[in-house]
């Protein structure tokens, strides 16, 4: 580090005296031009280079490649005062531009970017990094401008400019900033090209930059957009790809970028919830109501927050941080604006308390307002089944939750279908349950399991529907072929059309997948007696017996009274 440190500083020493053919605002706009050093994750130096500050609160430019892989960065000024890169503000690798901030609590000196774009054969003078042999301005013209983006330069200047030229910056006569030198093309290139500074200054990050690729390959936390909705979605796209200390400084940034608003803080709470830091949660808390100016959005999203924090396993009280609390909350959100959301949360947590009545009172109640769901019907029947009523009474709000949609079915209809077959299937209506089925599986498609088919091929067993049971059962194996219960129902569909031989083989093949499984040797064992392999199959039901299969039992105590 203090090797780099010395680089940093060699680099950014001014020379003692200017020249006079050096414009006046030479020495102003020196200070504003950094030296930087790139390190890798262990602090070792991956490149160097050079930059400048574009305003007063220490964003600077310099090129991509300079950044790339880094993990952190390090700067110097031409005062000679080191800064720490604090954060990625944009980059783009097509024009080779990053733009950054370093870490400061002070102004820094930095060069006006010109509102111009310029004109064809400008003058124009070319700063060099400031060192003891290299301290005298360039002066060059723009030999050619490609307009880009409808406003923006792209410049061709009339001479070439070596490597140490890179980063440096194109000016005016007037002293503001228009251009960045580029990397060269080639060796022997006989011009040198500039890409305009105002371009590099709308470089930003918005909600998607996580997923950007480019700003991914540097591996330096990046600044939050400017819009609070993009900083939302930001959040949210990143949450999962950062380690911990980097997201809760995104979400220390989101507080201090809009410190009056209730998200920032309830956000952070959510996260020192997530960590076990309740009494940070609990601060940042009070902070969301003492800021907000809808109280019943921090009321309900802290009754969220309690909901799901209870709901998590191992969870050890808080204070008053129970169930009771969120119920608590969300009914102060309701007295301060009374919205259907508010009640759906005073329900769920009703639900969670195992007040399955009110619960199923307020979902109900929202079924005349614009939350009407099929969900709303869904989550009474569960509360009703909860509560021990009639399966006549969730049958018809399980109904009422199909009735929400209207053929052709959609797959938002799905769950609804599902839910209501189950319950028709315990009320012994197979045929109606395999209708409800058929329905789903077409809405469902390729998302369906083995378990499904399984289902609908016991329906179709009581239905006498055996072409359909074997065809299902059929489906069921070859998506799980080694579930050994899938074998035995395959030998009991088998076993009631008459066909034992092939009951026997798919029984057999259930205990040679589970050897345990009392089950298969009872079918093994009665297939056989079937076919007339009466010791054989005596003994496979004395091996279910053994296993605990208390029908092989009954069998064995019914042949033994044949004998």
């Amino acid at each position: 580090m203090k090797k780099i440190i010395f680089i940093l500083t060699c680099l950014s020493t001014l020379g003692g005296h200017l020249v006079a053919q050096n414009p006046k605002w030479f020495k102003k706009a020196a200070k504003a031009q950094i030296s930087i050093v790139t390190m890798n994750e262990k602090g070792d130096m991956l490149q160097s280079g050079s930059g400048f500050f574009i305003d007063k609160n220490g964003t600077a430019l310099a090129d991509y490649q300079l950044f790339k892989q880094a993990s952190k960065a390090k700067v110097v000024s031409g005062e000679g005062k080191e800064y720490e890169v604090e954060a990625i503000v944009g980059v783009s690798s097509l024009y080779d531009l990053v733009k950054f901030r370093v870490k400061t609590d002070k102004e820094t000196p930095a060069l006006t970017i010109s509102d111009r774009m310029g004109v064809k054969h400008e003058h124009v003078y070319v700063l060099p990094y400031p060192t003891k042999e290299n301290k005298m301005c360039v002066n060059d013209t723009l030999h050619d401008i490609q307009k880009f983006n409808e406003k923006y330069g792209y410049y061709t200047l009339g001479r070439p400019l070596d490597e140490k030229y890179l980063n440096s910056p194109v000016m005016d006569e007037e002293g503001e900033v228009l251009g960045m030198i580029q990397r060269k093309a080639n060796a022997s290139a006989t011009t040198s090209y500039a890409v305009s500074v105002a371009y590099g200054n709308t470089l930003c990050t918005n909600g998607m930059s996580s997923a950007d690729n480019d700003l991914n390959a540097i591996h330096i936390r990046k600044a939050l957009p400017a819009d609070e909705a993009d900083i939302r979605t930001f959040l949210f796209m990143t949450a999962s790809r950062s380690d911990s200390a980097t997201y809760n400084q995104y979400l220390n940034d989101y507080a201090e970028q809009f410190p009056k608003s209730s998200e920032p803080y309830t956000q952070r709470a959510d996260f020192y919830m997530a960590h076990g830091n309740y009494a940070a949660a609990e601060e940042d808390m009070n902070a969301a109501m003492d800021v907000a100016e809808k109280k019943d959005e921090v009321y309900y999203a802290f009754s969220k927050l309690l909901y799901e924090l209870n709901l998590k396993p191992g969870y050890t009280v808080y204070k008053d941080w129970d169930m009771n609390k969120s119920l608590s909350l969300a009914g102060e959100a309701y007295k301060q604006n009374p919205l259907p959301l508010y009640t759906l949360q005073e329900g769920n947590t009703l639900y969670a308390l195992k007040d399955y009545e009110k619960a199923c009172e307020k979902y109900l109640s929202l079924t005349g307002t614009n939350m009407r769901s099929a969900n709303l019907f869904l989550y009474a029947a569960q509360c009703k089944r909860m509560a021990g009523a009639d399966t006549l009474q969730i049958l018809a709000l399980q109904d009422s939750a199909v009735a929400c949609f209207s053929k052709p079915y959609l797959k938002d209809a799905a769950p609804a279908l599902l839910e209501r077959s189950n319950t028709l299937l315990a009320l012994g209506r197979y045929r109606d349950a395999i209708l409800d089925l058929n329905e789903y599986e077409h809405l469902m498609g390729d998302e369906l399991t083995a378990y499904f088919y399984y289902r609908r091929e016991q329906a179709e067993m009581q239905c006498r529907m055996f072409q359909q049971a074997v065809d299902d059962i059929d489906r069921a194996i070859r998506m799980e072929p080694k579930e050994p219960l899938y074998h035995a129902e395959r030998a009991v569909v088998y076993y009631r059309i008459g066909e034992f031989a092939e009951a026997l083989s798919s029984a057999k093949k259930s205990a040679e997948l589970n050897p345990e499984f009392g089950d298969a040797y009872r079918l093994i064992g009665i297939c056989q007696l079937k076919l007339n392999q009466r010791e054989e199959g005596l003994a496979h039901l004395k091996k279910a017996a053994e296993l605990g299969d208390e029908s092989a039992q009954a069998i064995l105590t019914e042949e033994e009274t044949k004998q």
